[in-house]
């Protein structure tokens, strides 16, 4: 399974950072007896070697193939956890004109991560002990909230998967972590117009999918369109719905609004785009001032007749828009002083921060009516109660919060955690987007139980995480370590890499890293019939960064794990249920790729059917709901007579290499195999049904169920599924002669 986190692996450097691409693969080594020395690395009883490069990016080289250092095995730490699934959000600490610390609408960001972790299958804290945390770390690294007016601490809460799991399954343990950067504006033209262009191949969510959360899984998928938009001088880029590709959603990382006249409109929060915090208060705002606000299917073409456009986010702030490009057509927006825009913006800035009654007279009085300055004035009042939360440094005004604020109170007076220094040492004039790590950061852990721990303060640094996750090593009778196409894998990883911006090892680096985990970890290859050794190459960002973008830097890592079935029911028959709420992926997405932006989303839907006693879940197209795709982490394969059918691999279903495999052994034995796209109803008619996989291999389907409707399927010794099972695996032990040229011997 794929690891999700955010964080830094604790062999690289000590930041935090956010890992904004990820790619992981699977491939077997075989083996038989080994030989009865081992080295001095593995005599612990735990099996403790996996292999590591790290490289380095630079502007200049940062599409180009990954410089790694030389590969070494390392000592997995017994004390590493691993991340499997993660959610982020962001919020901003102010300073007001009286020194006072102020933060916005905090309440708001733990309820959306409450309603993220729902539908990942996580476990949360609670609003109190997310806002608690959150507290903490502000007040804790107070000295870098800048100055009022120079920008403001950036808060990063992140909760992530810190379990060990090896299948695609929610995490045994979750850790919830706050940390905080002082920032400016998100987008390098600071507060100049933004233009935007729009994206038709590339979406950013779909129907089904995780895009009115704020997941990882969102953000990786649409780091080639924005680099794509940037290099043509565009500040970002704004998609489209995915399913008709006429209506407008949201920018990467920002929502949307148009302005026409008295009437402000913006895309309505339908399941695929974020419900912005900084979105609901520009609404409320807005309908304060006697704007009329609309929240609807927003046509492209929509965005000709608008007057003004502009953008909000807890990064971006109210952003005005210029231009967008549309089909090589460019239409301009009036964008200044007086505008709606910049009306908007004054009053919710102005709420934040705290300014002064001269402040908004000065900022409207050019463009505003005396009336629209009472309407102003009437939103602050009612709106600043309700939205801003002072957080004052004084500590034992902590002790009023919770009964938490009372014990990290008493930790405080007995040991200072944060600087007397009003400010910390910045050129808050100069002040970027980027990660600037303050002082602390606050830590809670939940185990499986859903409780979460009271948390703490600890400095800024990395969190241990391990790797744990799988691939697979089978015992032979002969004696000799086996690898099962680990060439193909590498090219899978480096077509993932190039579409989700990652530099990647090269075919020979690749290959040669699986060779020397399975070799190194040899012991652990159970006895023959036993199981097997997985293998789980991986590569990840682990560099530090903030806002959206590629990592700065990438590790590549091996390790293994011995397992057994990957399904419950072992050899036996599964049982599907098809699934038509959630999808797995979309046109113009990352579903072709082994990205941890396939496997998150579909925790939801597994968790739902296995707990209805069906083994796994058959997702259709996001589009018209009727065509096969792919089970949660596994190809399938339709058989009606002597045809063998399956899901073409046409960008959202991964092209599996034990898919490959079968496909040829099936045309050797006289089978017509066919890719093409399947309908729901050509599966509910068919005599058999099989999956294939790395982790499956190739798996008997014995029922799938449908809108109510059970359809039991051929299984056995005879079946065509038993058959080619029986070679495939023959020529991964070794024993049927490979004529193929498929496996390697590891020596």
């Amino acid at each position: 399974m794929a690891l999700r986190c955010l964080l830094k692996s604790p062999t690289t450097s000590s930041y935090i950072s956010k890992i904004c691409g990820f790619r992981m693969h699977g491939t077997k080594a075989v083996a038989s007896v080994v030989e009865e020395h081992v080295s001095a690395m593995l005599r612990s009883e735990r099996m403790k070697s996996m292999l590591m490069w790290t490289g380095t990016t630079s502007d200049s080289v940062l599409y180009q193939q990954i410089t790694c250092s030389p590969p070494k095995v390392v000592e997995k730490e017994t004390s590493n956890k691993v991340a499997l699934a993660g959610l982020i959000e962001g919020m901003k600490a102010y300073r007001g004109e009286d020194g006072r610390v102020l933060m916005f609408r905090p309440e708001l960001n733990a309820m959306r991560m409450k309603n993220g972790a729902e539908r990942m299958c996580m476990h949360s804290p609670s609003v109190q002990q997310f806002m608690e945390g959150v507290k903490q770390t502000v007040l804790a690294n107070k000295r870098w909230v800048p100055p009022p007016g120079k920008g403001s601490l950036y808060l990063r809460p992140l909760l992530f998967g810190s379990g060990a799991s090896l299948g695609v399954s929610a995490a045994s343990e979750y850790t919830f972590v706050v940390f905080g950067s002082p920032v400016q504006n998100y987008f390098k033209e600071g507060t100049a117009a933004l233009n935007l262009y729009v994206e038709e191949v590339i979406p950013r969510a779909y129907i089904g999918g995780t895009g009115a959360v704020k997941a990882i899984s969102n953000y990786g998928p649409v780091l080639d369109a924005m680099r794509s938009a940037k290099a043509r001088g565009f500040s970002d880029v704004l998609y489209l719905d995915a399913e008709t590709k006429k209506n407008i959603e949201e920018v990467s990382a920002a929502n949307i609004f148009l302005v026409k006249g008295n009437t402000i409109v913006t895309p309505a929060t339908n399941g695929t785009i974020l419900r912005g915090i900084i979105r609901e208060s520009v609404i409320e705002i807005a309908l304060d001032l006697g704007y009329k606000v609309e929240e609807r299917v927003v046509p492209v073409e929509e965005m000709k007749e608008a007057e003004e456009v502009f953008c909000t986010g807890t990064a971006a702030g109210i952003a005005s828009v210029g231009s967008i490009t549309f089909q090589n057509i460019r239409t301009e927006y009036k964008v200044g002083d007086g505008l709606v825009t910049q009306q908007l913006r004054s009053i919710l800035v102005g709420i934040q921060n705290e300014f002064s009654r001269f402040f908004f007279i000065k900022s409207i009085r050019s463009s505003s009516t005396g009336s629209a300055i009472e309407k102003m004035f009437k939103a602050i009042s009612s709106l600043r109660k309700s939205l801003v939360l002072p957080l004052h440094s004084n500590i034992r005004t902590l002790q009023t919060f919770s009964k938490y604020n009372a014990q990290a109170a008493s930790a405080l007076r007995e040991k200072p955690l944060y600087q007397d220094d009003e400010y910390a040492d910045v050129d808050w004039d100069n002040l970027g987007f980027g990660l600037t790590p303050a002082d602390y950061m606050y830590v809670m852990k939940c185990s499986k139980d859903g409780e979460f721990t009271q948390g703490e303060l600890s400095r800024f640094g990395n969190i241990q995480l391990s790797p744990s996750a799988g691939t697979k090593a089978y015992r032979k009778e002969n004696g000799k370590l086996l690898l099962f196409r680990p060439d193909h894998n590498a090219v899978r990883m480096q077509l993932g890499a190039e579409r989700m911006l990652i530099p990647s090892p090269s075919v020979d680096q690749f290959v040669d890293a699986v060779k020397q985990t399975a070799y190194a970890n040899k012991r652990w290859v159970p006895p023959s019939g036993k199981g097997s050794l997985y293998i789980r190459p991986l590569l990840m960002g682990s560099g530090p960064i903030l806002g959206l973008g590629p990592s700065p830097e990438y590790t590549f890592i091996v390790y293994a794990s011995p397992v057994g079935n990957y399904f419950k029911e072992g050899i036996a028959a599964l049982n599907l249920y098809v699934e038509e709420e959630y999808v797995r992926a979309a046109p113009g997405g990352a579903g072709g790729v082994k990205s941890i932006t396939n496997y998150a989303p579909v925790l939801k839907a597994l968790s739902r059917a296995k707990s209805r006693g069906f083994s796994d879940v058959l997702y259709l197209d996001s589009v018209k709901k009727k065509y096969l795709e792919e089970a949660s982490s596994c190809n399938v394969f339709v058989v009606k007579g002597r045809t063998i059918s399956t899901p073409a691999t046409n960008g959202t279903i991964l092209e599996g290499v034990t898919r490959k495999s079968v496909m040829e052994i099936a045309s050797d034995q006289g089978y017509e195999v066919v890719e093409k796209s399947v309908h729901v109803d050509e599966v509910m008619e068919a005599d058999e049904v099989f999956c294939t996989g790395t982790a499956v291999g190739v798996a008997p389907v014995g029922t799938i169920t449908y809108q109510d409707k059970r359809v039991e399927y051929e299984t056995g010794d005879e079946s065509v599924c038993q058959k080619l099972r029986s070679v495939l695996v023959g020529i991964q032990t070794g024993s049927i002669e490979d004529t193929k040229g498929w496996v390697t011997c590891i020596n």
